[in-house]
């Protein structure tokens, strides 16, 4: 791994975990044709409706991207199948080059794996220098997130839609309209959510506080089944994208073995990963 390579990854893997614990939501923006047919009661309603039976469903497939400090301005892609029903678990693909990982794997593509408080990068193998053997390095969340982030994103009652669950205390709720998502008919709502209320939800953002952000910005797309279909979110200097293709399609999330595992944690922390 070259100088410089355990920052990036430290700073990419704040970005990979805010949206993993779920900030959902949509980029701040005047829209023509919003209308507000509905009380702002009744739109937080459907809001909280389509956050509750998402969070039911104990699992998703998406495609996502994050902007924030410590990416370089670039969008973070990550895409893959996220599980919580039994601890939050995820798999799922970023391109190398923004993990500066692009010596690492040949197709230019890192899998990685979320699995009990731990991620896990899959690398080619080498066959001398430190990762000689290993096809993953490992690198604990509490190394990016600091043990209480790391815990926060752990909660019991964390999962991706935990930005969703937010919206309960929403304000300045209005219908933007139909959207086609996907290939889904999708209505759009928009709404702003105050820093102090947003709960779990602000604490798995760790190392990225928004930059002072005042409230949180979200636009929700929902289906004709009452299921989130596009979740776009702006607090301050970050951005979060977030694309639900389906929704439960948990599979088993393993541990990699410990004999083709090399553990950099404690290279990330040294690297000054850890906030608090």
């Amino acid at each position: 791994m070259k100088a410089g390579t355990v920052g990036t990854v430290g700073a990419s893997i704040a970005a990979a975990v805010i949206v993993t614990a779920g900030l959902s939501g949509c980029t701040a923006g005047a829209s023509v044709g919003e209308k507000a047919a509905d009380s702002a009661e009744a739109l937080v309603a459907k809001l909280t409706k389509a956050s509750d039976e998402a969070s039911k469903a104990g699992s998703a497939e998406v495609e996502m991207s994050v902007t924030m400090p410590g990416t370089g301005g670039k969008p973070v892609q990550v895409n893959g199948t996220y599980s919580w029903g039994n601890g939050l678990a995820m798999e799922a693909e970023m391109p190398a080059a923004d993990l500066e990982m692009q010596d690492l794997v040949a197709d230019g593509t890192v899998t990685y794996r979320l699995v009990q408080g731990a991620y896990y990068y899959g690398i080619d193998p080498a066959t001398s220098g430190p990762f000689a053997g290993k096809t993953w390095l490992k690198i604990e969340a509490s190394a990016v997130l600091g043990e209480q982030g790391a815990a926060a994103m752990s909660a019991g009652n964390n999962d991706p839609t935990i930005g969703l669950k937010s919206l309960k205390w929403a304000g300045n709720v209005t219908e933007v309209g139909r959207e086609d998502v996907n290939g889904k008919s999708s209505v759009h709502y928009r709404a702003t959510v105050p820093a102090e209320k947003m709960g779990d939800a602000k604490a798995v953002f760790g190392t990225a506080d928004g930059g002072g952000a005042t409230e949180l910005v979200s636009d929700v797309w929902v289906d004709d089944k009452g299921m989130p279909s596009r979740l776009n979110q702006v607090f301050g200097n970050v951005t979060v994208h977030i694309d639900f293709l389906s929704f439960g399609v948990a599979k088993d999330i393993a541990v990699p073995p410990a004999a083709d595992t090399a553990d950099i944690t404690e290279a990330v922390r040294e690297g000054g990963g850890a906030q608090g």
